[in-house]
């Protein structure tokens, strides 16, 4: 049987002699952890409701925040993520313009992402596992402080977990369209 307490203070010493080698260089800025799937992925779907928007695509690509830990997670242990939205396809508004939301499921929280540039981008930070991206028209530009939407809704799209949804309520010959409420 070998004394662990005999190899502790050697395992010290070599551990010191190293670490006094290393030096702390400054790196690359850290950079979003791009997840290079179509899995994080979310189709806008346009309603339709405002003109030069039928032929219209979008979507929105998730990107986990960087930690030195990982992900990075809130205090109640949601992931915050960089949500980069882009529409293709559509007609600028003569007036109003586009402006990007998130809520969870539920509508009982909205946050502003912003309203949409030239490019028809925006990016922004979301803080919530499940949740709807929601793209408005609105008349004038709201003030970041705003927390809802008064114009007309123009894409909507669904993040991957909020498409779970349980069975409860479903009988087994149930023929409830789901996909029509955007669930798989």
């Amino acid at each position: 049987m070998i004394q662990t307490r005999n190899l502790i203070i050697p395992i010290l010493l070599i551990c010191a002699a190293f670490s006094s080698q290393l030096k702390a260089e400054p790196g690359p800025p850290i950079q979003c952890v791009d997840t290079g799937s179509d899995y994080y992925t979310i189709d806008l779907v346009t309603t339709k409701n405002i003109p030069g928007t039928g032929q219209a695509t979008g979507k929105a690509v998730m990107k986990f925040s960087p930690n030195p830990f990982g992900i990075s997670i809130t205090k109640d242990g949601s992931f915050r993520h960089q949500l980069d939205i882009q529409i293709n396809k559509a007609n600028k508004p003569e007036e109003g313009t586009f402006v990007a939301w998130v809520t969870t499921p539920s509508l009982d929280k909205i946050k502003m992402i912003g309203p949409l540039d030239e490019n028809m981008e925006v990016s922004g930070t979301v803080e919530w596992n499940k949740y709807i991206v929601v793209i408005t028209l609105e008349e004038e530009t709201p003030d970041p402080n705003t927390n809802m939407w008064s114009g007309s809704i123009a894409f909507r799209g669904l993040s991957r977990s909020g498409l779970m949804h349980t069975m409860a309520g479903h009988g087994p010959f149930a023929q409830e369209p789901c996909a029509k409420y955007g669930y798989y």
